[in-house]
């Protein structure tokens, strides 16, 4: 087991608002299926959370993540005490929070979301892209003509933030 803590703490008041507070890892590729304990089963953020049930959760990553025709950020589960990713042979790894989480995983990087105009572009890699976050700011556009998030599910940027979890491998069961 690995505990893990992050901290921020902000230099200045100036900051503006900041998207999440968090953090990525790569795992293998063979780490496809998916448990939960948080919200779910679809894709939910803070501003769009209240069709997503607390419950057990089942995802392979396949239906995990969320094709949209222009890629975007997607796939994000909040609410989140514990999740894990195992492979064919039930090698799994655990992620229990110190508070609630989001996390989410995919098959590419931001940079390939930055980079593909269609969802058909992105590519596999080798791994699974997966990030542990303690917030992220909400999707807005409450009036579907683009409007701002409201301030309520934003991060502003000149406020310390502080979370952990705990890393686990379970070995075939």
């Amino acid at each position: 087991k690995l505990q893990v803590e992050a901290s921020y703490t902000p230099l200045g008041d100036t900051i503006p608002s900041i998207p999440k507070f968090g953090m990525r890892v790569r795992i293998p590729e063979t780490y496809h299926t998916i448990d939960w304990y948080g919200r779910g089963p679809y894709e939910n953020y803070p501003d769009r959370k209240t069709g997503s049930l607390i419950g057990l959760y089942h995802s392979e990553l396949q239906n995990f993540i969320v094709p949209y025709p222009a890629p975007q950020d997607n796939a994000n589960r909040g609410d989140v005490r514990w999740f894990s990713l195992s492979t064919q042979k039930n090698n799994t790894i655990k992620i229990t929070g110190l508070q609630p989480l989001n996390f989410r995983a995919w098959p590419y990087q931001e940079d390939d979301l930055e980079n593909a105009r269609h969802d058909y572009q992105l590519p596999y890699r080798d791994f699974i892209n997966l990030n542990i976050d303690l917030n992220i700011h909400g999707v807005g556009g409450d009036d579907t003509w683009g409007a701002k998030t409201m301030e309520k599910y934003t991060n502003p940027g000149n406020k310390p933030y502080y979370f952990g979890f705990i890393m686990e491998y379970i070995g075939k069961l």
